[in-house]
């Protein structure tokens, strides 16, 4: 078949023209199977940004000491790693200056400042760290005190290997042993210029009693017998200390007169003496003597005995203090299955709980008419938590957080504030040397090794 030369022009026109549209057909079909890419479609998840908080106000502000935290109100989608208050001389601290670190998640938290200069102006930052970095709230300031006193603190903190005796200076720890034996202070009294503790440090195998007079050690036992000595008072240029010594075979308790030694009870049963006060010319001891198998409590004046109980259930006299002509003890006497907390005034008791779970009076301190005991009840919970309490006038005042051990076994008064210190328990693992100022409480270390608090004397 012949094609014309329409025909030719007509085919060849077809040939041309097929590519283009080949290729337009095929733009055609990856328009429409094709998906498009856009790196911000909202299916991809956002970044992570930093958090948002708030600063807590300033409360508890005395000379070196200060209480504040925050409030986490948006972790910006990462959790929160760290978190505290930072603090500086200089306006807008941050975590390149001192800080605390209290602990990590969103919320609130508190934090506790120290190390702290008296007279001095400060400004505060709450911070939080996440993965997108570290944000801060808003900027506080305020102005430590200027009063006088001095805040003394005896106790021991662990080495790793063996206890150490420290007193602690406005939260600013001194050794009083090197850490080669164990030691322990039980007690702290300043007079004047002279800061005076009494504990123990053993000699390898014994307890030797010991008092430190501005860091310098006197033994009160040779070092034959265990010895402990629990606590001192000063009287003019007299130092009186309460404690024990062995003799052998039974704890005699015993009261050392600059440095000399009376025996309080015959050695025939174990006893203890834990506290003494001097009023005047007349020296009173607490502590307890065993008759038969029964702890009793007791009270000793210049040497005689009187019994706080009888020998019907245990009971123990912790801590004793004279103002004018009352003389007021503090302890614990069983009601046949739980310790009672219990004062003593001129001999007559006052339960200071209702015995439904152990509770103990550690120390008490009269101010006017005003009666103040430390100590520490049970929560009743069954898994034997205790709950560091201060009692006012009989009312109870917890000052632990809900969820660790606490104890407080000494208490005292100065002014309008009231200064308690003791144990807290970090993470339920080990004690933690701790001074509550008006309930606000402050840690003496860092909780990486145990420690505690067992005398404070303000000054």
């Amino acid at each position: 078949m012949k094609i014309g030369t329409t025909g030719i022009k007509l085919l060849l026109l077809i040939i041309l023209l097929s590519p283009l549209v080949i290729y337009l057909e095929s733009c055609k079909k990856a328009d429409t199977v094709i998906p498009s890419v856009n790196n911000n479609s909202t299916n991809s998840l956002p970044p992570n940004t930093l958090p948002i908080l708030t600063t807590t106000p300033l409360t508890s502000i005395t000379n070196t000491t200060a209480q504040s935290g925050g409030n986490i109100t948006a972790d910006g989608g990462a959790a929160v790693t760290a978190r505290g208050v930072c603090w500086s001389t200089t306006a807008n601290p941050t975590i390149a200056n001192s800080k605390t670190a209290d602990g990590s998640g969103s919320g609130t938290f508190s934090s506790s400042i120290s190390g702290l200069t008296a007279g001095a102006t400060y400004y505060v930052r709450a911070y939080v760290t996440n993965s997108a970095g570290t944000a801060y709230g808003n900027e506080l300031s305020f102005t430590t005190t200027t009063n006088s006193k001095d805040v003394y603190v005896a106790g021991y903190e662990y080495s790793g290997t063996k206890e150490v005796a420290k007193v602690w200076i406005n939260g600013v720890a001194t050794s009083l042993t090197d850490g080669s034996n164990s030691a322990v202070a039980y007690s702290v009294y300043v007079l004047g210029t002279d800061v005076y503790v009494a504990g123990y440090e053993t000699n390898g195998t014994k307890g030797v009693a010991k008092i430190w007079k501005n860091g310098v050690a006197t033994s009160l036992t040779d070092g034959s017998n265990n010895a402990y000595a629990k606590s001192l008072y000063v009287s003019g240029t007299d130092v009186y200390v309460a404690g024990v010594e062995s003799n052998g075979t039974k704890a005699v308790a015993k009261v050392w007169k600059n440095g000399v030694a009376t025996s309080l009870t015959n050695g025939s049963n174990n006893a203890g003496a834990n506290s003494v006060y001097v009023s005047g010319t007349d020296v009173y001891v607490a502590g307890f003597e065993i008759e038969g198998t029964i702890y009793v409590a007791k009270v000793w004046k210049n040497g005689m005995a009187t019994l706080l109980t009888n020998s019907s259930n245990h009971a123990k006299a912790y801590s004793v203090y004279v103002s004018r002509t009352d003389v007021y003890v503090a302890g614990y006497e069983s009601n046949g299955t739980k310790a009672v907390a219990k004062v003593w005034k001129n001999g007559v008791p006052t339960s200071l709980t209702n015995g439904s779970a152990d509770e103990f009076a550690s120390s008490v301190y009269v101010s006017v008419t005003d009666v103040y005991v430390a100590g520490y009840e049970s929560d009743g919970s069954g898994f034997g938590i205790d709950v560091a309490k201060v009692w006012k006038n009989g009312v109870a005042t917890s000052l632990r957080n809900p969820s660790n051990d606490a104890q407080a076994y000494s208490v005292y008064v100065s002014g309008t504030d009231v200064y308690i210190a003791g144990e807290e328990f970090s993470g339920g693992t080990r004690p933690v040397a701790k001074v509550w100022v008006n309930g606000v409480g402050i840690s003496l270390t860092n909780g990486s090794k145990a420690s505690t608090a067992y005398s404070i004397f303000v000054y």
